[in-house]
């Protein structure tokens, strides 16, 4: 029942398909497939019996009964490999139940990382189109949750694709870490295959090509640093989508108003509300993800020996939830950022309201003229007889002539563009644009 309430505020579809009973069994056969193909190839065991592996689905198991065993052997996958047995006797042969559990679980995660990083490229791609049509287009900086300083739309919209960009780039280097099998026996060392006369090296690398996965140099079943890393950088993209969720919420307030998720519901009781649901369920979620994040960096101090069990349920708990998490969080930036309404009118209009956001650059003339620490206080005393009532433009005319100062020109008290801002977004949605269109790793721009 909560599964069909929430869960598609704690997940996608097409993960939750993944990360089901039915996703699980279905690696594990795979796994499973691709070791007995590859021992056949090698002809460690009969001719033939890949074949009989190759006629079971997942459909044709047990799962309910295989999840019940699991109550006293503390592994589902005996119960799995026990049902395979029975048609094809020479599955899993040479590895642990360990082993298929971890094998199944990686197969899951790249597949679910593919699923999140179309996402990713989809929300860049529409972010990217923003900054560009936005970059010159101003609006007010905000420091420690004041008005500061005059920036652009585009800008702040650069920030955000900056940290996007190097996102991906993280979870690309994690991914290519992560994905990699160990399959080398109950210590780690080959020996269970070269007892049967094989190669353990040579077994190995047949089982992780065919199954487009890497191998380790040594067994991985107690350092899991890899996966450490792999949930930091979905993590760090849980952070991400919070940041803007979050942002967006501030930036909606009725005080505020020059952004707006497009398409938000309305409240069920004061009708005159538009209430920014996924903005705040996007900040929501982040903490969820981060948390998860954390599990799993914690599970990882938990291995004991050349390999122990008790951490993968720690482990596993972690990685799958956090990538449900991570994929409503990138399914939600990409329909964010598709909606999202940028109000330049009240933009404009908060510029106009506070005049004031225009005393840095007004500071840096006195400076250039008194010091920096005197021109600071100068121009600190105009703006309080600013706060008094006094306009900005008169405030600051008088504490230029205490100097002997002339206006330059009327331009002073303008906007105008602020500083670099619309060159570095058109630089950020460029980076991006060559990502996204020529196909090439972000983590080699």
């Amino acid at each position: 029942m909560l599964l069909q309430l929430f869960g598609s505020t704690y997940g996608t579809e097409s993960l939750f398909a993944l990360f089901s009973d039915k996703g699980f069994a279905s690696a594990f056969l795979e796994f499973e497939r691709a070791l007995l193909d590859s021992q056949e190839e090698l002809r460690l065991v009969p001719c033939g019996e890949a074949e009989k592996l190759a006629a079971i689905c997942a459909s044709d198991l047990d799962l309910a009964s295989a999840g019940q065993s699991a109550l006293d052997s503390g592994n589902p996958v005996l119960g799995l490999v026990d049902q395979v047995h029975a048609r094809a006797p020479y599955a899993h042969y040479g590895v642990t139940a360990h082993d298929a559990w971890d094998v199944a679980h990686v197969l899951q995660l790249r597949d679910a990382t593919t699923l999140i990083f179309q996402d990713v490229r989809a929300a860049a791609a529409s972010l990217a189109d923003l900054v560009e049509a936005f970059a010159e287009t101003p609006m007010v900086g905000r420091t420690q949750g004041q008005a500061g300083a005059p920036t652009t739309v585009g800008f702040k919209l650069a920030t955000w694709l900056d940290e996007m960009f190097r996102t991906a780039g993280r979870l690309e280097r994690a991914g290519k870490d992560a994905f990699v099998i160990t399959i080398a026996g109950a210590v780690g060392t080959g020996s269970s295959f070269a007892a049967m006369g094989g190669d353990p090296e040579q077994v190995e690398r047949a089982v992780a090509k065919r199954l487009e996965l890497g191998t380790t140099r040594t067994s991985w079943h107690t350092a899991r640093d890899r996966l450490v890393e792999f949930a930091s950088a979905l993590g760090q993209l849980c952070t991400l989508a919070g940041k803007v969720g979050h942002e967006i919420y501030n930036l909606q307030r009725t005080s505020i108003g020059e952004l707006a998720e497009g398409g938000a519901s309305g409240s069920s009781s004061v009708p005159q509300k538009v209430n920014p649901w996924i903005a705040q369920r996007m900040h929501g979620l982040a903490v969820v993800g981060r948390g998860l994040s954390a599990t799993v960096g914690a599970a990882a101090s938990l291995p004991e020996g050349e390999r122990e069990i008790g951490s993968a349920y720690a482990e596993w708990h972690g990685l799958a939830h956090l990538c449900l998490i991570s994929g409503r969080l990138a399914a939600d930036l990409v329909g964010m950022i598709a909606r999202l309404e940028i109000h330049a009118d009240v933009m404009q209009s908060n510029l106009d309201a506070h005049p004031s956001v225009l005393s840095e650059s007004c500071s840096m003339i006195l400076c250039q003229v008194v010091g920096k620490q005197r021109g600071h206080a100068m121009m600190k005393e105009a703006m309080a007889r600013h706060a008094q009532g006094m306009p900005f433009q008169q405030a600051v005319i008088d504490v230029f002539e205490q100097v002997g100062l002339e206006l330059p020109d009327d331009t002073l008290f303008s906007v105008g563009v602020p500083g670099w801002a619309p060159h570095r977004a058109r630089e950020v949605a460029a980076v991006t644009r060559k990502w996204l269109e020529e196909g090439v790793a972000a983590t080699t721009i």
